[in-house]
């Protein structure tokens, strides 16, 4: 069997001013041919599940390439039509092909359409024809749309928030696919599409609603006759027609089961929607509690400027309080601001230095903050991730500096990505476990890593683009009435 295998990621805040253009696919992850399988075995990603069940399946890998940036707002059109452009011609040219893998988002959008994947996926289907099955990995934010439905043969999403099982999914995805070219299965799908847009911060699965229609869904598979079930929470930071919660059963020639298993599930999702409502304190509250807190780390958790939703991972209002307490023993994780990096590097380690912190895309949320610190620690931003998330694969922060005012350590980054690892500290010389206080800018992500090794953690309603308080945005393209933006 020959597969053909690519990834092209976004997820796309269409709230962000910051566009994602080609710097910011090379700052991320932007590779070709071979330099993919290389990159990517044994890793804890979509990428690596597929390469290592390819491997062990004797499924010859044909590799396309690899495109992937951090969140934020929408893919310029020039590097979408790229992107597709060079993926649409690596098919071409890959000769007689069995199946297609792809490692998709499932929330870009491009300023050319609101559906990334579904002009991906149809672009793909002319290309290949309708005999040669398409396999995808989505993210469980994935806003799923008609057209991703009608040209993938399945779409395998993440199961897990934080997204523990990526590689999983990976895997999976190639079984599948491996299963239809070989004429195993004959996939028909349901997909439903309740009139519902979770919160981010209520999308988490150890818990709450998500865990409950995780349960539902894994004893329907427990039926030969189901191939596999998705429940897409949404990204509702994509201000699109499509956006928000979605169900997705695929059974082995059973439309009628599929349909039936997938509307129970749209009915518990939407019996249960209140409970995606999300609530946190206040940064003033957050802060005094955090220092009354007994033990050690106390995690103060920046749900709102999480640069893995699109955020800027530059506001300031929790620095700003834990200078004015005169906080000690505390760690900021990460603040996104390349001019202060470079301060830092001219002054030198150990140097005396006072900068302009934060507060640069958006004054709204944040003004920056002038603090006069020591440089403890500088380096070029590259670590590997130990996972769980990302198990392997190597992370890029650009220059990187620790700024240390009076014991509160700022850590300073210059490429923007969320605080999911603790190894995004210690790399730079910081024990988390020793630390009274880490602020970390994540919204659910970093639980998978920190949480472990966490006393308390303290969920912060500060400002940011990916805040769960979903009325402090205006939506004019979403599809109405929907739930919680209308009273349904």
């Amino acid at each position: 069997m020959r597969f053909f295998v690519a990834m092209f990621s976004h997820e796309t805040n269409t709230f962000s001013t910051l566009p994602t253009g080609q710097r910011q696919f090379e700052a991320r992850d932007l590779r070709y041919g071979g330099e993919i399988l290389e990159a990517y075995r044994g890793t804890g990603t979509c990428l690596g599940g597929m390469i290592d069940a390819a491997a062990a399946r004797g499924v010859t890998l044909v590799p396309g390439l690899a495109a992937a940036a951090s969140p934020a707002g929408r893919v310029t059109a020039d590097v979408y039509r790229r992107t597709t452009q060079r993926l649409l011609e690596d098919v071409k040219a890959a000769g007689p092909l069995d199946g297609i893998l792809l490692d998709l988002h499932g929330a870009m959008v491009p300023e050319s359409t609101e559906d990334g994947e579904g002009d991906l996926l149809r672009a793909v289907r002319e290309a290949v024809g309708p005999s040669v099955p398409v396999a995808v990995t989505l993210d469980l934010h994935a806003n799923v749309t008609a057209e991703m439905v009608r040209h993938a043969t399945l779409l395998h999403g993440y199961k897990t928030y934080p997204h523990v099982d990526m590689d999983a999914r990976g895997r999976e995805a190639t079984e599948r696919l491996l299963d239809v070219a070989a004429g195993r299965i004959r996939p028909t799908v349901a997909w439903r599409q309740p009139a519902l847009l979770p919160p981010i911060a209520g999308q988490l699965t150890a818990r709450g609603p998500m865990r409950r229609l995780y349960d539902m869904a894994a004893e329907m598979e427990k039926d030969p006759k189901v191939v596999s079930i998705s429940i897409f929470a949404g990204f509702p930071l994509a201000d699109i027609k499509d956006a928000g919660l979605s169900v997705y059963v695929a059974t082995d020639g059973d439309q009628r089961l599929a349909g039936a298993l997938a509307d129970r599930l749209a009915a518990t999702a939407w019996e249960h929607r209140r409970e995606f409502l999300h609530t946190a304190l206040l940064v003033g509250e957050a802060v005094a509690r955090a220092l009354a807190t007994d033990g050690r780390p106390v995690i103060l958790a920046d749900i709102a400027d999480n640069t893995g939703g699109g955020a800027a991972g530059d506001t300031t209002e929790i620095l700003r309080e834990l200078l004015r307490v005169g906080a000690r023993r505390t760690t900021i994780a990460c603040i996104w601001d390349a001019e202060a990096v470079r301060a830092c590097v001219e002054a030198g380690v150990g140097a005396a230095v006072t900068v302009r912190v934060g507060g640069k895309v958006d004054p709204g949320h944040g003004a920056p903050i002038e603090v006069t610190g020591r440089v403890r620690t500088l380096s070029d931003g590259r670590f590997i991730h130990k996972g769980p998330m990302f198990r392997g694969l190597e992370g890029r922060l650009g220059p990187t500096a620790v700024l240390d005012v009076n014991d509160l350590k700022i850590v300073l980054i210059s490429l923007r990505w969320q605080t999911l690892d603790p190894e995004m500290l210690r790399f730079v010389g910081i024990d988390p476990t020793a630390e009274k206080i880490l602020v970390v800018k994540s919204s659910v992500h970093y639980r998978a890593a920190f949480e472990p090794l966490a006393h308390t953690i303290i969920e912060v309603d500060a400002p940011g683009l990916s805040s769960s308080n979903l009325a402090r945005f205006t939506f004019t393209h979403v599809r109405r009435p929907i739930f919680p933006l209308d009273e349904l």
